[in-house]
């Protein structure tokens, strides 16, 4: 078949091709009325082990063990901010610098962590800014002054020194996600209808063309007899 053909078809049926995406389209735009978007905090710590003392007689392998160590911490770090235990103490400081209470179980919902060396990067999701930015000033606060105490190592010597590279002043909205699947649902639409369109023409009995008719009689087309003005008005 031929791309006029196809075109053809789809002229045909074109109220159908355009009326599934503007059923989408309605809903997309009620959708965008009673979008609440969500509101992202981020934030950046560094994670450094103190390095221990060692006599002037021994070797230090220039702090290469330390930097291992490092290492693993901030891999422990991620572990730590998953947790409940840290969770709870977030959600205490948190309730306390806003005002309003806030739940553990709130506060591992809405916390995102990875790590990037010996960078712990933090993202706090939540229904409003100020929300956002109150767990996440919780949670930097909590690691700068417990720190591997999350550990159980209490030892001044064992201590780590978690220093703010991206303090969390402020949160944006995250609305980039909800736009892109809006996207997908209108394209997803318009090629269901293209879909639905070539079904409904499939299935139909109509002739409309002399391609059709040799088609279907399996007979040569000898002439065309052109409709009148007010019939091909009708037809199309």
């Amino acid at each position: 078949m031929e791309l006029k053909a196809y075109l053809a078809i789809l002229w045909r049926q074109r109220w159908l091709v355009l009326f599934v995406p503007a059923v989408a389209l309605l809903a997309i735009i009620v959708q965008a009325i009673r979008y609440q978007p969500r509101y992202t905090a981020s934030a950046a710590v560094i994670v450094t082990r103190l390095p221990q003392e060692t006599p002037a007689d021994q070797y230090r392998y220039d702090e290469y063990y330390l930097y291992l160590t490092n290492e693993y911490t901030v891999d422990d770090f991620t572990e730590v901010v998953r947790g409940n235990v840290f969770a709870s103490d977030v959600a205490q400081r948190a309730t306390a610098a806003l005002g309003t209470p806030i739940t553990p179980g709130e506060v591992q919902g809405s916390f995102s962590v990875t790590r990037r060396n010996r960078a712990v990067l933090l993202s706090v999701s939540a229904p409003d800014a100020q929300r956002a930015v109150a767990i996440a000033q919780a949670a930097v606060a909590a690691l700068r002054e417990r720190g591997t105490q999350y550990f159980g190592f209490n030892d001044p010597a064992r201590q780590v020194i978690v220093q703010v590279i991206d303090d969390p002043q402020s949160a944006v909205p995250d609305t980039t996600r909800t736009r892109l699947l809006w996207a997908i649902q209108l394209v997803l639409a318009f090629v269901i209808g293209v879909f639905l369109a070539f079904l409904a023409d499939s299935l139909s009995d109509a002739l409309h063309d002399p391609e059709d008719v040799r088609r279907a009689l399996d007979l040569p087309v000898v002439t065309v007899i052109p409709a009148p003005p007010e019939r091909r008005g009708r037809a199309s």
